[in-house]
């Protein structure tokens, strides 16, 4: 989902308030750029802490109110708060909410927004929100990842060490039994690249087909890691390598932590 010129200058007007404890994450870290399907219709703010949400939305919302933008309380809770942000014509929902401090990876600095969520652990977010609410723009998300970075079932393999109720069969699973979308559903959201349910569909289809031989081949205590390649980047193994064993498995933990690779 490219950002809008709107989206890149409230993500740039609220940096300076972003740090580890509250930062920028959701689909819209996973595309800033050009080349994603689909334009985002929010930004989402998380933090570890509920104490800290209130006071990161207050703060954030001075600075916009400052900068003449209206903002439109709809929810004003602990732990959650979201709001429609506008100038003229244009306008962002933002939600400031507490997630889980269990991450693959420490929270990043970036240009752009402050500090971000990794893009492995929004990535690994992803499968866990289209099997959650069953939305088609989740859908779009984890199909671009499985075509462009990691595939679906290195995901919900990963996907399963962040959430302990779930087993990668029953990400799987709950995924394949949930994923039924309409041509509205689709034509709701705002694409930046055309394309089409069959379209959609077929690429489901390879990426369900691929992630089942996956699991099946992966060791059980492998179970919830992310696989690395020499550079340390999270990529899909071949089971069936014979290089296989010593490839690095990374797990996640609270925080978050860069793995160490020795000479």
């Amino acid at each position: 989902m490219p950002l809008t010129g709107f989206q890149r200058d409230i993500l740039r007007l609220l940096a300076g308030n972003r740090n580890p404890d509250s930062y920028v994450a959701g689909g819209i870290v996973l595309n800033q750029t050009p080349a994603t399907p689909r334009f985002s219709k929010d930004i989402d703010v998380f933090h570890d802490a509920e104490t800290l949400v209130a006071a990161a939305a207050t703060a954030d919302a001075a600075i916009l109110k400052a900068h003449e933008f209206d903002v439109r309380w709809f929810i004003q809770e602990p732990g959650y708060f979201r709001a429609n942000v506008s100038k003229g014509p244009q306008a962002v929902k933002i939600e400031w909410v507490r997630d889980s401090a269990f991450r693959f990876f420490p929270i990043e600095p970036d240009p752009e927004m402050g500090f971000r969520l990794n893009i492995w652990d929004a990535a690994v977010n992803k499968v866990l929100a289209l099997v959650g609410r069953s939305e088609i723009r989740d859908y779009l998300d984890v199909l671009f990842l499985h075509k462009t970075n990691i595939s679906f079932g290195a995901l919900c393999w990963a996907a399963a060490g962040k959430d302990p109720g779930w087993t990668p069969e029953l990400i799987l699973n709950e995924a394949i039994r949930t994923t039924r979308y309409t041509e509205a559903d689709l034509n709701r959201l705002p694409l930046a690249q055309a394309t089409t349910l069959p379209e959609l569909k077929q690429q489901w289809l390879a990426a369900v087909g691929s992630a089942q031989d996956l699991i099946s081949k992966l060791p059980p205590e492998d179970m919830g890691c992310l696989y690395l390649d020499p550079k340390g980047a999270p990529f899909t193994p071949d089971p069936d390598a014979s290089g296989f064993s010593l490839v690095r498995r990374h797990f996640g933990r609270l925080k978050g932590a860069w793995p160490e690779f020795s000479e």
